[in-house]
């Protein structure tokens, strides 16, 4: 059974016809997405509504971010939830990060948030955090220091492994802090300042 030719040809430009707006459409989203205009701007970052105030960092969208500034609250659907926590693996990876900013409302940073960001150099751990999970900056081999708050009571399974270079500073009694196996297993140096 053979085809007619001015059957396929009409197929074909129906088809462009059709195809073409959608191209457009999808061009001009991916343009306003990661446009640098400042009519536009990119969040990095995913959230996880936690409670009815509350979310979390969920995930960092940019994995080739350098510099990043975690908000204190977020606007999700109309409603202000205040950040109180990064979530299993938010930065996992991110190999170019080399500085964050985290705001004084989390209390919790959790498994592999930051693990394998290699280029880390700077991480201020805010005043109230509670809880560093297992393997939260494995791999962050080019820090160099930190300090652990008094608030922190609990540090997690390899929480600082193979952080080489990482001189880490707790500040709190040696039993004031429930530190699980191997948690600063490579790190240079550990010192409690109480």
């Amino acid at each position: 059974m053979k085809t007619n030719p001015k059957i396929k040809a009409y197929a074909l430009i129906a088809s462009l016809v059709f195809m073409i707006p959608i191209s457009i459409n999808w061009f001009t989203f991916l343009a306003r997405t990661f446009s640098d205009d400042n009519d536009t701007p990119v969040n990095p970052l995913e959230y996880k509504i936690l409670t009815d105030s509350t979310a979390a960092v969920s995930k960092c969208r940019l994995p080739e971010i350098e510099n990043i500034c975690i908000p204190e609250k977020v606007l999700i659907n109309g409603n202000d939830y205040t950040i109180t926590c990064i979530g299993n693996k938010a930065f996992s990876y991110c190999r170019k990060l080399t500085n964050v900013k985290i705001p004084t409302s989390v209390t919790e940073i959790e498994y592999s948030a930051f693990s394998g960001c290699s280029s880390l150099t700077n991480i201020d751990l805010p005043p109230n955090i509670t809880c560093i999970n297992a393997f939260t900056f494995s791999y962050c081999t080019n820090l160099k220091s930190i300090v652990i708050p008094a608030s922190v009571t609990s540090i997690g399974y390899e929480a600082f492994d193979r952080c080489d270079n990482l001189d880490v500073t707790i500040d709190n009694f040696e039993d004031g802090v429930e530190i699980e196996m191997d948690a600063f297993k490579g790190c240079k140096s550990v010192k409690y300042t109480k």
